[in-house]
């Protein structure tokens, strides 16, 4: 049987088998309007490298969105051939196949995916395959790649996902299953934002370095005038004094802990270790607070 008999996606439009990084590819992504589920993460303010301000200017031509390639990146696309046949292996009674295609939800045709893999498992079911490569450990799926599959999983009107992850050298699997109230949710945001872009208007201002840089970039050259900030100036001024004060309640905050420690490795609260006392050698031990305690 030819894989397009077994393709069991039928609520997918395909709109073309384009190499990744190719001219083709950005011209299906950079088309007014188009959002693609590596981006979903980012409108929703999930991910930790982009923001939704500056996908916003990317989409409108404010910026360049050429991404230079750094080395985890090209790391993660040689190692993601070898993750999928190790997951092959794992699985050898599922039908799978590698996504190297273009895909459009079949009434939004402006809702695109591209996916690392298809697959239908014993019970005939099919599925969504994503393949990671991470230095970081996972506890559960990120909030962005959960965001990401459930778009998948909406375009391509299947219930399940699966990730097959090298995180931290270590091989592991988890499944995403479809959540209707979530993805509602997430279309909602998603759809506003889509119509910022075709209206060229700014989305909502965030914290993010991100949008700061963007900012940075589009700034005109400097004029020697002034400009009054009003109400503005006063809110940056009460925000740098803020950070001042809570920058030195916390290291009152780190001398009086370091000193409570009494030399001891690890401060808890509860039981849970929320700092870790290290040193270097014989340098100075210095304090660190583990996030999101």
């Amino acid at each position: 049987m030819t894989q397009e008999k077994l393709f069991p996606f039928e609520n997918a439009t395909l709109l073309g088998t384009f190499e990744h990084d190719s001219e083709a590819w950005h011209a299906s992504r950079n088309e007014l309007g188009v959002i693609s589920g590596s981006e979903i993460g980012t409108i929703l303010g999930l991910s930790p490298w982009k923001s939704a301000f500056t996908l916003w200017a990317e989409k409108t031509g404010k910026i360049d969105n050429t991404i230079e390639r750094s080395i985890p990146m090209r790391l993660g696309q040689l190692v993601e051939p070898a993750i999928f046949k190790l997951y092959s292996e794992q699985h050898a009674d599922h039908i799978l196949w590698e996504g190297a295609s273009t895909y459009s939800h079949k009434e939004n045709s402006w809702a695109h995916a591209n996916v690392d893999g298809f697959g239908v498992d014993e019970s005939g079911l099919p599925y969504i395959l994503e393949i990671k490569h991470s230095s970081q450990y996972w506890d559960a799926v990120p909030e962005n790649y959960r965001a990401q599959v459930l778009w998948y999983m909406w375009v391509f009107d299947v219930k399940r996902a699966v990730f097959a992850v090298v995180n931290a050298g270590r091989y592991k699997e988890y499944e995403v299953l479809w959540d209707e109230f979530e993805f509602q949710a997430i279309l909602q945001q998603v759809t506003r934002f889509r119509q910022l872009v075709l209206d060229n208007l700014e989305p909502d201002w965030d914290g993010s370095d991100s949008t700061f840089e963007t900012v940075r970039l589009l700034s005109p050259d400097i004029q020697d005038t002034k400009e009054e900030l009003g109400q503005l100036g006063v809110e940056l001024f009460n925000a740098n004094l803020k950070v001042k004060e809570a920058e030195t309640h916390l290291t009152e905050m780190k001398s009086r802990v370091m000193s409570a420690l009494n030399g001891a490795k690890y401060g808890t609260i509860d039981g849970k270790t929320v700092v870790t006392l290290s040193q270097r050698g014989a340098g100075k031990p210095f304090l660190t607070i583990k996030e999101g305690n």
